[in-house]
């Protein structure tokens, strides 16, 4: 899908309100929410949950599929939620290629907080909105896997402030709401969560990443560019790199008959970058992480390197801007099969490389990423999805 390209030079200076300090929300609600990863094809899909936290406003926000290499927009679209309202999709996999490349990628959901696709019409339980990408009309199929954001766009006071607000009524408001977005009309009351369904598996949830004070400037819509480096963005990308820098990343890994461990990176910010062709990018190929190995005895061993993305060298481990690396293969554990590792970004030369405007940035030579790391774990009869913290 072509994009047009917001053009927003004098927009900075007309934007009413200036950013506060964006941060992690501590509450899990928020104005900017990430899914760190969705799943399709070999039979995984993905449900999508987002929730107006709000019990008197109403609130319409985009939900932007990233390409995982580029960070690209894959597919946008937008939901309207009135006060309590919650939103809930399913992307999955209609068809792929002979090497599991989905080559027809779906969005499903019988909420009616979505239009039907090129209709002004809300979907329902009988007659659901089905998003098909398909390489037809210029919209490629989502890769089998990638991460999603969902932007606050605005919030908006529609009678009769309570569950039940009218979606025609909310869609009549931000169509008739003007290009720039007042900060005060971006709360915090977004939250939702992401579940991957693995056939014979099960299924594991994710609470969304909630950012707090992200205060989105412009009014969100369809096939408009909606990345970190829009001109006049209120928050800048340094601020929100700040916000999700980490380092000393500890996940914890079983191995073994029937059992997998996945560490996933995700690094948004890179998309200030969407601009370039799919692996070109100004960053140096010396980033890499370290991954120190421990069992469940206090024994360790000191784990390999290991590239991080973007690294647009063909050897590399870990090319694209969401990737997994799975323990016992991509991560050794020696003879261990159970335990933790402490992922380290050690290097401050690569650190900077790994700043997606390193010139502006506080975190300049300082060891760390902007990153989302989660880990992924299935047992004969368990499968698990959380969040890795940071070790001291």
């Amino acid at each position: 899908m072509l994009k047009k390209r917001v053009v927003a030079a004098v927009a900075a200076a007309l934007v009413a309100g200036t950013a506060g300090a964006v941060d992690v929300s501590r509450e899990g609600t928020g104005d900017f929410l990430f899914a760190p990863a969705y799943f399709i094809g070999g039979g995984l899909t993905t449900d999508l949950k987002v929730i107006n936290t709000s019990t008197t406003q109403s609130v319409v926000a985009k939900v932007v599929f990233r390409h995982p290499v580029s960070s690209a927009e894959v597919l946008d679209f937008l939901i309207y939620l009135s006060p309590s309202d919650v939103w809930n999709g399913t992307v999955s996999c209609a068809a792929a290629d002979a090497g599991g490349n989905c080559t027809t990628s779906v969005i499903t959901s019988a909420d009616d907080s979505i239009q039907l696709y090129n209709s002004a019409s809300f979907a329902s339980a009988t007659n659901p909105a089905v998003y098909t990408n398909d390489g037809t009309d210029g919209r490629a199929a989502l890769p089998n896997q990638g991460y999603v954001e969902v932007i606050l766009g605005s919030a908006y006071d529609v009678t009769p402030f309570r569950p039940g607000v009218l979606k025609p009524n909310i869609l009549a408001a931000h169509t008739a709401a003007p290009a720039l977005v007042a900060q005060a009309a971006t709360p915090n009351v977004l939250t939702g969560s992401v579940t991957a369904n693995a056939p014979g598996i099960g299924s594991a949830t994710l609470p969304l990443l909630a950012l707090a004070d992200y205060d989105n400037s412009f009014k969100t819509e369809v096939g408009i560019l909606s990345g970190l480096d829009v001109a006049g963005q209120r928050t800048p990308v340094r601020d929100v790199e700040e916000a999700l820098w980490t380092n000393n990343i500890a996940v914890p890994y079983s191995v073994g008959a029937g059992k997998v461990s996945l560490a996933t990176f995700t690094f948004p910010t890179k998309l200030t970058y969407n601009n370039v062709t799919d692996g070109q990018y100004p960053f140096t190929a010396t980033t890499c992480i370290n991954a120190d190995i421990f069992d469940n005895f206090e024994n360790t061993i000191i784990g390999a390197s290991f590239n991080v993305s973007p690294l647009p060298v063909a050897s590399s481990t870990c090319l694209t801007e969401f990737q997994w690396l799975a323990f016992g293969s991509q991560i050794g554990t020696g003879s261990f099969t159970e335990g933790w590792s402490r992922i380290t970004f050690r290097n401050p030369t690569a650190a900077a490389a790994q700043v997606a405007v390193a010139a502006d940035s506080t975190n300049t030579g300082r060891s760390g990423v902007p990153a989302l790391v989660t880990v992924l774990q299935k047992d004969t009869n368990k499968f698990t999805w959380a969040y890795a913290s940071s070790t001291r």
